[in-house]
């Protein structure tokens, strides 16, 4: 087999699977025979992932697809959220009957855009794949049971969606208007004095602003918390999770192009950090509807995340992309639940934990392992995951920065501990068993599992993440 074709197995693999998906569902006309489809697939987007993880290489087109220990991270981790989800999308009793055989390969074509994006080195290669995985998001977050509330989170995600787009593409014609070539190599070699150039750094910063929309980093975040209220559970799971990983993987290749001593750069960054976290933990604290709080609580992580990415080195970038990975085991932990808990649809609030660890010990363990993960509890992956932002911070002198970032994580461990104390200390009305399907609780114990292996042994994903942050020419 050639070796082209080795490197772009993930893709391949994940294009195939939806193309049958989408065969299956126009011929069996059968949501569940489409669903069974794409667990095949997605299990097999696990395995080449898995087998592609040392490949590297160009295929195909030198200079635009790049296949390294960065971008083959990335595609596990990506990999492993589409297989969860699938498994998550099982009942399907929350997605609209006409669109349950449809759903399956809307989410394969999303991760394929994800996977394309995260190995992309060419700008207009970048941005194809960013819309490719965004419309099928689209699609993903409006067919919910409710049509109303579906359409509605779908056309507030198009809307914001579309201008991050357009706010992107601009500033991709501002630098290849500056440099000359759209490749991101090519780019990065560009003489110090174009690179800190007015026009450079405009359009350097109008990238950067649509691709935050992604991470739902502040000001960019205003379609989260409307999206993941009213968006299927299954869908919202992803788009917390995966797309994240998605969004951490380019943000950290283009900023790998910034001169490292741009202070405008980091001082906008730095602004930007303090203000998603601080507003993201604040404002979850208000909230009843848990998939609002865990909209909020995205956006303060999307501030803990520029911590590592605004340092612009190799240390900060290494502990992006290792918190990056982790918060999507722990976001996953937490929409298992969620999922199990909403199977129809409903709202998912307060009142609908109550008595949680009587009526499904393990949904309740899972709960709490997700929550701790995000609060920073040791022995968890997401203690591990803020030492090595907050280290790297320190060794580029952000004292102030990591003391505000400490702040903000004790804050958040109020508005979890809360969440856990609604599941463990309410009594509910009904103590009738919680009974859900095989597959989300093997969902379920998939993210658990990687929470606490990751939690016990972070070296391992750390020396992976050093080895993509190198890859990708961090200094």
């Amino acid at each position: 087999m050639p070796a082209d074709f080795l490197n772009f197995l993930p893709e391949a693999t994940t294009l195939i699977a939806a193309l049958f998906a989408l065969v299956v569902a126009m011929v069996a006309n059968n949501g569940r025979a489409t669903w069974w489809t794409s667990l095949v697939g997605a299990v097999a987007v696990v395995v080449t992932s898995a087998m592609g993880l040392s490949s590297q290489g160009e295929p195909f087109f030198p200079g635009i697809y790049q296949v390294d220990a960065f971008s083959q991270l990335m595609k596990i981790a990506l990999a492993i959220g589409l297989l969860v989800v699938t498994l998550l999308a099982s009942r399907r009793d929350g997605i609209r009957q006409v669109a349950r055989g449809d759903y399956p390969v809307f989410l394969l074509l999303a991760t394929a855009g994800m996977m394309i994006l995260v190995s992309a080195t060419e700008m207009l290669t970048l941005f194809v794949a960013l819309e490719m995985s965004a419309y099928a998001l689209y699609v993903l977050a409006a067919l919910g049971k409710r049509a109303d509330r579906g359409s509605e989170a779908a056309a507030k995600y198009v809307v914001f969606g579309g201008a991050a787009s357009a706010v992107s593409l601009y500033g991709m014609s501002l630098i290849y208007g500056t440099t000359g070539t759209t490749y991101l190599a090519a780019i990065a070699a560009a003489p110090a004095a174009v690179m800190s150039s007015p026009m450079f750094m405009v359009g350097l910063f109008l990238l950067l602003a649509g691709l935050f929309f992604k991470l739902a980093v502040f000001p960019f975040h205003s379609w989260a918390p409307d999206v993941y209220e009213a968006a299927p559970h299954e869908s919202v799971a992803f788009i917390a999770t995966a797309s994240k990983v998605a969004a951490v993987g380019v943000i950290a290749r283009v900023l790998c192009l910034a001169v490292p001593d741009s202070e405008v750069l980091i001082t906008t960054l730095l602004i930007l950090c303090v203000v998603s976290m601080t507003f993201g933990n604040l404002a979850a604290i208000a909230q009843r509807d848990i998939k609002r709080l865990l909209a909020y609580s995205t956006i303060a992580h999307a501030g803990y995340i520029l911590i590592g990415l605004l340092t612009l080195s190799h240390t900060g970038m290494s502990a992006a992309i290792f918190y990056g990975v982790i918060y999507l085991a722990m976001g996953l932990c937490a929409f298992t639940v969620v999922c199990a808990l909403g199977a129809d649809g409903a709202p998912v609030t307060f009142d609908s934990l109550a008595g949680l660890h009587k009526r499904s010990p393990f949904l309740g363990a899972l709960l709490l392992v997700g929550l701790f993960g995000l609060a920073g509890i040791p022995p968890t992956p997401g203690f591990a995951g803020k030492w090595f932002l907050f280290a790297a911070a320190l060794e580029q002198g952000h004292f102030w920065l990591v003391l505000i970032a400490a702040i903000n994580a004790t804050i958040s461990l109020y508005y979890y501990l809360i969440v856990v104390k609604a599941a463990y200390t309410t009594e509910a009305a009904d103590e009738e068993a919680l009974v859900a399907p095989t597959a989300v609780l093997a969902a379920g114990g998939l993210s658990m599992a990687l929470v606490v292996y990751f939690g016990l042994f972070p070296g391992e994903l750390w020396t992976m993440a050093e080895a993509a942050a190198t890859a990708i020419g961090a200094r």
